[in-house]
C-alpha cells in the first residue's frame, strides 16, 4: 500500500497551471471539483507507533503509560502475546532502551 499526502494532493489541484485550464473549461472545473471531494472524504492512515512494554511485574506501554492487559481470573497475559497496546494501539516491537 502507498500512502498519499492528502494536502499536497490538494494544493496539485488547486495550482495555477489547473486553475487556468478550469477558467477556460467548466468541465474540467467540474472534474477538479469532484477530485477535491473525494480527496476531502478519503480515510485518514495514521502511522503506527512502535514501542515496548516496561515495567517487571507489572508491565505498562512506553507510550501511553496504561498497564498491559490481564485475563479473566486477574493474572497478567504474558506479555509475548501482547502484540498492541490495548490502549493507544501501539505495535509492541520496540526494542527496550
Amino acid at each position: 500500500m502507498e500512502l498519499i499526502d492528502k494536502n499536497a494532493l490538494s494544493m496539485e489541484l488547486t495550482n495555477e497551471v489547473l486553475n487556468a485550464y478550469a477558467k477556460a473549461d467548466f468541465r474540467f472545473a467540474h472534474a477538479l471539483n469532484v477530485f477535491q471531494g473525494l480527496i476531502d472524504k478519503a480515510p485518514i492512515v495514521e502511522e503506527r507507533k512502535h514501542r515496548h512494554w516496561e515495567g517487571g511485574g507489572a508491565y505498562y506501554c512506553s507510550n501511553c503509560n496504561v498497564y498491559a492487559a490481564t485475563d479473566v481470573f486477574g493474572g497478567g497475559l504474558d506479555i509475548t502475546e501482547q502484540h498492541y497496546c490495548y490502549n493507544c494501539g501501539a505495535k509492541m516491537d520496540g526494542e527496550t532502551e
